[in-house]
């Protein structure tokens, strides 16, 4: 494993800045934050517990909301998330955000979308199939968010391609205001679960 860390200041950076008219498309769900915090909104649902989180126990540290219509593509995911315990979203947090949402795999090999919030109490949960090993994984924080943090952050994940094993996977990230937070790249490998179970080879085990 190689990691490469840029840091600078970003309050003092200074230099040129152009407006570019980015936004998402399709655009997000309309959403009231006071009324999704009691889970009230009319366009997004919280999701009780994350699909195979007894698995993937990262999960549990965050509260997920979805759309209730369901995500709008197979290869692609919207979701509000805040931090289950209360504390706030940093900088020093962005790194979990960038790294959890629906896995677009799962959209594809189950019957239903295991994601979707409704109806969450008839649907039979599936088990978890697949383990997706991090290849690359690039973090680019675009805007500092305040000191005390913030209670809420939006994220979208889209797939071009899973071919042979290997996908890769787009993440913007928004604050409520819809700026931009930061962009991640991955690409991962999607291999069957038990080989995240499986015992390690220290180099001295016989083939």
């Amino acid at each position: 494993m190689v990691g490469y860390l840029t840091n600078s200041d970003m309050l003092s950076e200074s230099g040129v800045t152009f407006t570019t008219n980015y936004s998402l498309n399709p655009a997000p769900l309309p959403v009231d934050l006071k009324l999704l915090k009691a889970d009230k909104d009319l366009n997004w649902g919280r999701q009780l517990e994350m699909p195979f989180a007894s698995f993937r126990k990262a999960t549990r540290k965050a509260e997920f909301y979805f759309p209730k219509v369901g995500q709008r593509k197979k290869g692609s995911a919207d979701e509000w998330i805040r931090l289950a315990s209360g504390e706030n979203w940093t900088n020093a947090s962005l790194g979990y955000v960038a790294d959890m949402w629906p896995m677009p795999v799962e959209t594809f090999v189950n019957s239903s979308n295991p994601y979707d919030v409704e109806p969450q109490k008839e649907r039979k949960r599936p088990a978890a199939k697949f383990w997706y090993p991090t290849l690359l994984l690039n973090l680019d924080v675009k805007k500092a968010l305040p000191e005390e943090g913030v209670e809420w952050l939006f994220a979208r994940v889209e797939t071009k391609q899973v071919k042979n094993g290997r996908m890769d996977l787009d993440v913007v990230i928004l604050d409520e205001g819809g700026d931009i937070v930061a962009l991640s790249q991955h690409v991962a490998l999607v291999v069957g679960f038990d080989r995240n179970l499986a015992g390690r080879n220290n180099g001295t085990n016989k083939l």
